[in-house]
Protein backbone atom coordinates (compact mmCIF):
# COMPACT_ATOMS: atom_id res chain seq x y z
CA UNK A 1 0.00 0.00 0.00
CA UNK A 2 1.20 3.15 -0.64
CA UNK A 3 2.05 5.92 1.92
CA UNK A 4 1.04 9.37 1.30
CA UNK A 5 3.82 12.15 1.93
CA UNK A 6 1.77 13.82 4.58
CA UNK A 7 0.92 11.75 6.90
CA UNK A 8 3.55 11.78 9.22
CA UNK A 9 5.65 14.51 10.00
CA UNK A 10 9.46 14.35 9.41
CA UNK A 11 12.73 16.63 11.45
CA UNK A 12 15.00 14.64 8.99
CA UNK A 13 16.61 17.02 5.89
CA UNK A 14 14.62 19.82 6.81
CA UNK A 15 15.07 23.62 6.43
CA UNK A 16 14.68 26.60 8.73
CA UNK A 17 11.53 28.81 8.79
CA UNK A 18 11.96 32.94 8.70
CA UNK A 19 10.97 35.62 11.03
CA UNK A 20 7.51 35.31 12.30
CA UNK A 21 7.29 31.76 10.29
CA UNK A 22 6.26 28.04 11.54
CA UNK A 23 7.36 25.17 9.57
CA UNK A 24 5.84 21.91 9.75
CA UNK A 25 7.79 19.31 8.15
CA UNK A 26 6.00 16.08 6.28
CA UNK A 27 7.72 13.08 4.25
CA UNK A 28 10.28 10.37 4.73
CA UNK A 29 13.65 12.42 5.01
CA UNK A 30 13.92 12.60 1.05
CA UNK A 31 11.08 13.37 0.03
CA UNK A 32 8.97 16.45 1.69
CA UNK A 33 5.80 18.65 1.81
CA UNK A 34 6.67 21.79 3.89
CA UNK A 35 3.71 24.01 5.16
CA UNK A 36 5.10 27.44 6.51
CA UNK A 37 2.53 29.60 8.72
CA UNK A 38 3.40 32.97 8.41
CA UNK A 39 1.54 35.00 11.75
CA UNK A 40 2.64 39.06 10.55
CA UNK A 41 5.77 38.40 8.68
CA UNK A 42 7.21 41.56 8.32
CA UNK A 43 7.15 43.36 4.46
CA UNK A 44 7.78 46.58 3.00
CA UNK A 45 5.86 48.23 0.12
CA UNK A 46 6.41 51.19 -1.90
CA UNK A 47 5.83 54.77 -1.84
CA UNK A 48 4.13 56.65 -4.77
CA UNK A 49 7.01 54.22 -6.99
CA UNK A 50 7.63 51.19 -7.83
CA UNK A 51 9.31 48.88 -5.79
CA UNK A 52 10.27 45.16 -5.90
CA UNK A 53 10.37 43.39 -1.79
CA UNK A 54 10.40 40.20 0.03
CA UNK A 55 10.32 38.39 3.06
CA UNK A 56 12.34 35.28 3.80
CA UNK A 57 10.06 32.31 5.22
CA UNK A 58 12.05 29.56 4.13
CA UNK A 59 15.98 28.25 4.00
CA UNK A 60 16.18 24.67 2.20
CA UNK A 61 18.72 22.36 3.86
CA UNK A 62 22.06 21.92 2.33
CA UNK A 63 22.70 19.76 -1.08
CA UNK A 64 21.17 19.55 -4.17
CA UNK A 65 16.85 19.28 -4.21
CA UNK A 66 14.59 19.67 -6.43
CA UNK A 67 11.33 22.05 -5.91
CA UNK A 68 8.09 20.39 -7.76
CA UNK A 69 5.48 22.68 -6.53
CA UNK A 70 3.95 25.60 -4.35
CA UNK A 71 0.82 26.91 -2.80
CA UNK A 72 0.13 30.02 -1.51
CA UNK A 73 -3.34 31.20 0.69
CA UNK A 74 -1.83 34.57 2.09
CA UNK A 75 -2.87 38.03 2.53
CA UNK A 76 -1.04 41.38 2.72
CA UNK A 77 -1.72 43.86 5.18
CA UNK A 78 -0.95 47.60 5.68
CA UNK A 79 0.31 47.70 9.18
CA UNK A 80 -1.09 51.20 9.65
CA UNK A 81 -2.41 54.02 6.67
CA UNK A 82 -3.94 53.67 3.45
CA UNK A 83 -4.53 53.52 0.76
CA UNK A 84 -5.06 49.64 0.78
CA UNK A 85 -6.00 49.14 -3.06
CA UNK A 86 -2.74 48.58 -4.18
CA UNK A 87 -3.28 45.29 -6.11
CA UNK A 88 0.75 44.15 -6.28
CA UNK A 89 2.16 40.50 -8.19
CA UNK A 90 2.80 38.49 -5.92
CA UNK A 91 5.57 35.18 -5.93
CA UNK A 92 7.93 32.97 -4.53
CA UNK A 93 11.31 33.42 -5.09
CA UNK A 94 15.31 32.46 -4.53
CA UNK A 95 16.43 35.46 -4.72
CA UNK A 96 14.77 38.40 -2.45
CA UNK A 97 12.97 40.83 -5.06
CA UNK A 98 14.52 44.57 -5.32
CA UNK A 99 14.67 47.74 -7.31
CA UNK A 100 12.42 50.35 -9.01
CA UNK A 101 10.05 47.34 -10.76
CA UNK A 102 6.44 46.93 -10.75
CA UNK A 103 6.83 43.08 -11.62
CA UNK A 104 8.02 40.28 -10.65
CA UNK A 105 9.07 38.89 -13.82
CA UNK A 106 12.06 41.01 -15.06
CA UNK A 107 14.32 39.05 -13.32
CA UNK A 108 13.31 34.87 -13.32
CA UNK A 109 14.88 34.37 -9.77
CA UNK A 110 11.97 36.88 -7.95
CA UNK A 111 9.59 33.93 -9.12
CA UNK A 112 11.24 31.09 -9.62
CA UNK A 113 9.25 29.14 -6.97
CA UNK A 114 5.81 30.36 -7.97
CA UNK A 115 5.30 33.49 -10.63
CA UNK A 116 6.45 32.78 -14.12
CA UNK A 117 3.84 33.56 -17.35
CA UNK A 118 1.11 33.88 -15.25
CA UNK A 119 2.14 35.61 -11.87
CA UNK A 120 -0.38 35.58 -9.21
CA UNK A 121 -2.17 39.63 -8.28
CA UNK A 122 -3.28 40.42 -5.07
CA UNK A 123 -6.78 41.72 -4.60
CA UNK A 124 -5.37 44.14 -2.03
CA UNK A 125 -3.68 45.07 0.80
CA UNK A 126 -6.05 44.78 3.34
CA UNK A 127 -5.20 41.76 4.35
CA UNK A 128 -7.48 39.80 1.67
CA UNK A 129 -6.38 36.40 1.40
CA UNK A 130 -5.67 34.77 -1.82
CA UNK A 131 -5.03 30.85 -2.72
CA UNK A 132 -2.36 30.52 -5.63
CA UNK A 133 -0.72 27.06 -6.97
CA UNK A 134 1.94 26.64 -9.31
CA UNK A 135 3.84 23.42 -10.43
CA UNK A 136 7.51 24.33 -11.53
CA UNK A 137 10.57 22.50 -12.28
CA UNK A 138 13.19 24.10 -10.02
CA UNK A 139 16.50 22.42 -9.77
CA UNK A 140 18.65 23.63 -7.33
CA UNK A 141 22.48 22.62 -7.28
CA UNK A 142 24.26 22.13 -3.80
CA UNK A 143 25.95 25.71 -4.39
CA UNK A 144 22.67 27.49 -5.24
CA UNK A 145 20.66 29.59 -2.96
CA UNK A 146 18.39 27.67 -0.85
CA UNK A 147 16.25 30.91 0.25
CA UNK A 148 12.66 31.02 -0.09
CA UNK A 149 10.99 34.83 -0.36
CA UNK A 150 7.78 35.73 -0.35
CA UNK A 151 8.10 38.70 -3.17
CA UNK A 152 5.84 41.94 -3.96
CA UNK A 153 6.26 44.24 -6.76
CA UNK A 154 3.82 46.81 -7.88
CA UNK A 155 3.51 50.47 -8.87
CA UNK A 156 2.55 51.64 -5.64
CA UNK A 157 0.48 54.79 -4.81
CA UNK A 158 1.31 57.17 -2.17
CA UNK A 159 0.81 55.10 1.19
CA UNK A 160 1.37 56.98 4.64
CA UNK A 161 3.24 53.68 5.61
CA UNK A 162 5.32 51.80 3.87
CA UNK A 163 5.01 48.72 6.73
CA UNK A 164 2.82 45.67 5.92
CA UNK A 165 2.63 42.24 7.42
CA UNK A 166 1.68 38.44 5.56
CA UNK A 167 -0.31 36.15 6.90
CA UNK A 168 -1.53 32.66 6.09
CA UNK A 169 -0.10 29.77 4.59
CA UNK A 170 2.44 28.29 1.73
CA UNK A 171 3.05 25.25 0.93
CA UNK A 172 5.89 23.59 -0.71
CA UNK A 173 6.36 19.69 -2.29
CA UNK A 174 10.17 19.36 -2.96
CA UNK A 175 12.66 16.19 -3.22
CA UNK A 176 16.73 16.47 -1.26
CA UNK A 177 18.85 14.38 -3.44
CA UNK A 178 21.47 14.25 -1.13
Amino acid sequence: MHKNLADDTTNVNVGTAGTNVTATEYGDGRSHITKLTLTSAAITIGDNASLGTGSLIYTFPAGPLHVESSSINVGVTLTTGTPTTDTPEIGLGSVVASGAVAVLGGTPAFEDIMGGASTPVLADLAGTAELFTHVCDLKLEAADAHTVYLNLADAYADVTDTAATVTGTVWLKWTLFA
